[in-house]
């Protein structure tokens, strides 16, 4: 009976050693498993070795949540990395990096430009958020659907590009409709050539003027608590020519979090923060995801941009900050983006 249970249990070792341990999110360059090309999607067992070449790079998820880049030019035991990777993510991270795994090894190109976000975040699960609040991210955000592929977009991106450049649209990039978590933000729109000096101004509910600043660039940085503006209330803010005020972008509506809704982000962009490395870039995707479903659209933003910088050769990445930027009516940035 001893020998039977040692034999059991030595059986039961190796199926569970040799189980798969990594699924491949992303590759550049040359990475392969033996003398096999690794695939976006392929699993990898704690037998198995990845080999990086010069200037490749490979982002894999671990079985429990988290996930492993290698940026480096060598050899990599998958065992060795198993170890590395031993805590387990949070359920709430977990949701979210759940859905960019599943965004990033099966969706397949060609880009297909259509707002499959929204269902595809309540199948993974998203947080809920506060109820009451004036602004719906989803409801108050007219996304840019029914764009079939990346020819169709591209056409909408050079009309979009073409109508910027001879002034007959003056474009607001960031924030569009956006919660604001951060006492920080900076304004940034698309420099139009009718316009020498921009104007930026912030109303309160009340058409009220609160901040007014001119400057010569298209960014402009603004402490929100320290300029007035209160937690839990709404503002709309755009741009216009100083010289002509009638000539501005559209309009869009910044509130700022307050109370038990600040907790709530706090607690779910802490939690990523705390599962994943900063300087990974599907950990920014991760925050990215996390800070749209909760109507941090200005943090999204700049998550998607971090990510890409980070792996700025990563094509499927780039497809998800476009999928953003077109989601929220930035067609001809994301055709620049993707392309």
């Amino acid at each position: 009976m001893k020998h039977i249970l040692l034999v059991f249990f030595a059986l039961v070792s190796v199926a569970v050693s040799a189980q798969d341990k990594f699924k491949v999110l992303a590759i550049r360059g040359s990475v392969t498993n033996g003398s096999k090309n690794l695939s976006v999607g392929a699993k990898l067992k704690p037998s198995d070795r990845i080999v990086v070449g010069r200037g490749g790079y490979a982002s894999l998820a671990h079985i429990n949540g988290r996930t492993v880049e290698l940026k480096k030019e060598g050899s990599f035991k998958i065992s060795d990395l198993d170890k590395q990777a031993t805590k387990k993510t949070g359920a709430v991270s977990g949701k979210f990096a759940a859905y960019v795994y599943n965004e990033l090894t099966e969706v397949e190109e060609p880009l297909a430009f259509k707002d499959t976000h929204r269902s595809n975040m309540k199948r993974t699960g998203s947080v809920e958020r506060a109820l009451g609040d004036e602004v719906n991210v989803w409801d108050s955000i007219a996304a840019a659907s029914g764009v079939g592929g990346p020819g169709e977009l591209q056409a909408l991106g050079m009309v979009g590009s073409l109508s910027m450049a001879n002034g007959t649209a003056f474009v607001a990039i960031m924030p569009r409709h956006s919660r604001l978590y951060s006492d920080t933000v900076t304004f940034q729109w698309h420099r139009s050539p009718k316009v020498q000096d921009y104007r930026i101004v912030v109303l309160d509910k009340d058409d009220r003027v609160v901040v007014t600043r001119e400057t010569r660039d298209t960014v402009m940085t603004v402490n929100v608590r320290e300029a007035g503006l209160k937690a839990g209330q709404t503002y709309q803010w755009y741009v216009e020519n100083v010289a002509e005020k009638s000539y501005r972008t559209d309009p869009y509506l910044i509130w700022l979090v307050e109370g038990a809704e600040g907790a709530t982000i706090r607690d779910v962009l802490t939690e990523i923060d705390n599962d994943f490395d900063a300087d990974d870039a599907v950990a920014c995707l991760v925050r990215a995801t996390a800070c749209e479903d909760l109507g941090l659209v200005y943090d999204a933003w700049r998550s998607y941009r971090r990510a890409v910088e980070l792996a700025s050769d990563v094509k499927n990445y780039k497809r998800l900050y476009a999928e953003f930027l077109n989601r929220h009516g930035l067609v001809a940035d994301a055709w620049e983006v993707y392309r």
